[in-house]
């Protein structure tokens, strides 16, 4: 969440706050400090490694998909960059929209 929500290369307070609601202040802080020390590809590459673990199945892809969709509207606007993540998702696997 803390990699797309960087996406349009801001983390605001709305973003968050709202990741926040979800994770526990030191989970947030060690995944931001994880992201920081990182360059966007090898945030990208450690996403990926974990792929199995989390969007395995049409479930949790959804799932996925609509806390990002949650995490991009946070700050009032969808980027272009951040549309582009959508793309990752296979077309029949995305909730109505976009």
């Amino acid at each position: 969440m803390i990699y797309a929500s960087h996406l349009d290369y801001e983390l605001c307070e709305n973003e968050e706050s709202f990741i926040l609601k979800r994770f526990d202040k030191s989970v947030f802080n060690k995944m931001y400090n994880l992201f920081n020390t990182n360059n966007d590809y090898k945030s990208f590459k450690i996403i990926l490694s974990h792929k199995q673990d989390y969007f395995s199945n049409a479930s949790q892809l959804k799932e996925i998909f609509e806390l990002l969709s949650e995490v991009f509207a946070a700050d009032g606007e969808i980027s272009r960059t951040e549309k582009n993540l959508y793309s990752l998702f296979p077309q029949n696997e995305r909730p109505g929209c976009l």
